[in-house]
């Protein structure tokens, strides 16, 4: 990669996920990083704790570098709508810079819908516990808020038809008219079309929706 060009993706993991040691254990993620190498992006993996995102979000618009190229926000479920608000949020900050946004099966309208997080849970990855709570939904509900969700900027959203988690159909609703929408037949919440999405993925190239 030349010294000049420097692009970065962020890649943001789903609710009570994590990033694994060994990320080859996960194909969707390792299809993330493939695509970085394939395309000279610095791949940065995160791992956040969503009981305290808009700590995160600050703290993470404070790691991008000053002289950074390109931006692209990339996650699943969870880490999909993260991906987008960061990219908001981003963009908000650094008037001109490239920024983007592709997701995974991600949530939306938390408004409608954070409630569903509430309770006792367990990270699947790490095993380990916490208590979600109405405060920490309500502080995603102002996240949320806190930007123009449906804005024109370059979002790319892929689900999977049979996410038996978040309905495919109620996604498609909700992300019609700002971004480009496609959904591959079958496959799970997990998300089982990572490289083909990634392939239909065109940076740089956004003409409204792209559609």
């Amino acid at each position: 990669m030349p010294p000049a060009e420097r692009n970065f993706l962020f890649y943001y993991h789903g609710f009570n996920s994590a990033i694994p040691d060994d990320i080859s254990s996960s194909p969707k993620i390792s299809a993330v990083a493939d695509f970085c190498q394939a395309t000279g992006r610095v791949f940065m993996p995160q791992n956040i704790d969503y009981r305290y995102a808009d700590r995160y979000s600050e703290d993470l618009l404070d790691s991008v570098p000053e002289d950074v190229d390109s931006v692209l926000f990339c996650g699943a479920s969870m880490g999909g709508w993260f991906a987008r608000i960061m990219q908001l949020l981003l963009a908000g900050r650094r008037p001109g810079l490239s920024v983007e946004a592709v997701v995974f099966n991600p949530a939306f309208n938390l408004a409608e819908f954070s409630h569903y997080l509430e309770g006792h849970q367990v990270n699947y990855v790490t095993g380990a516990e916490h208590v979600f709570t109405p405060d920490h939904g309500a502080m995603l509900v102002a996240l949320e808020r806190s930007v123009d969700y449906g804005a024109d900027l370059p979002f790319w959203v892929y689900v999977d038809r049979d996410d038996e988690v978040i309905n495919a159909q109620w996604s498609e609703r909700w992300h019609s008219g700002y971004s480009r929408f496609l959904a591959f037949p079958g496959g799970c919440h997990s998300f089982d079309h990572a490289r083909q999405a990634l392939e239909d993925f065109q940076p740089g190239c956004w003409n409204g929706t792209a559609q």
